[in-house]
């Protein structure tokens, strides 16, 4: 995480696998730092710790097996299919501290949260 640490994370937050819909915080669209991707930044709704996920491209069930002739189809403009996918995806608490009661088989460190965002704005504020 590239982030400062936040005042207000609470770190004593027990780990609940815990779905908070969708959320409106403010989350930030950037280009992933480990390779071709994107990743999303923003303040887990229920620690408030600050939370980066990656999102590399290529990821198997992401494409299309060609079911259409693709000189049949109308396809988005890029930033508008990652938009779309990245506002449908559920993003999960990633801040890093193990919070209390955290199970040892868990693929995400943090207090168990997820959501959808409601909208995301670029690096720049866009």
């Amino acid at each position: 995480m590239s982030e400062a640490p936040r005042i207000d994370h609470d770190h004593g937050t027990p780990y609940r696998e815990t779905y908070m819909g969708v959320v409106g915080d403010i989350f930030v669209r950037r280009a992933a730092e480990g390779g071709p991707g994107l990743r999303i930044e923003g303040t887990c709704p229920r620690c408030r710790g600050g939370t980066v996920s990656e999102y590399p491209y290529g990821l198997a069930g992401t494409g299309t097996k060609e079911l259409f002739p693709r000189w049949r189809r109308t396809e988005p403009a890029p930033a508008q299919s990652e938009e779309a996918a990245l506002l449908h995806e559920v993003h999960y608490c990633e801040c890093g501290h193990p919070h209390p009661e955290l199970p040892a088989d868990v693929p995400f460190v943090g207090c168990g949260a997820s959501w959808r965002v409601a909208a995301l704005s670029t690096a720049d504020g866009r």
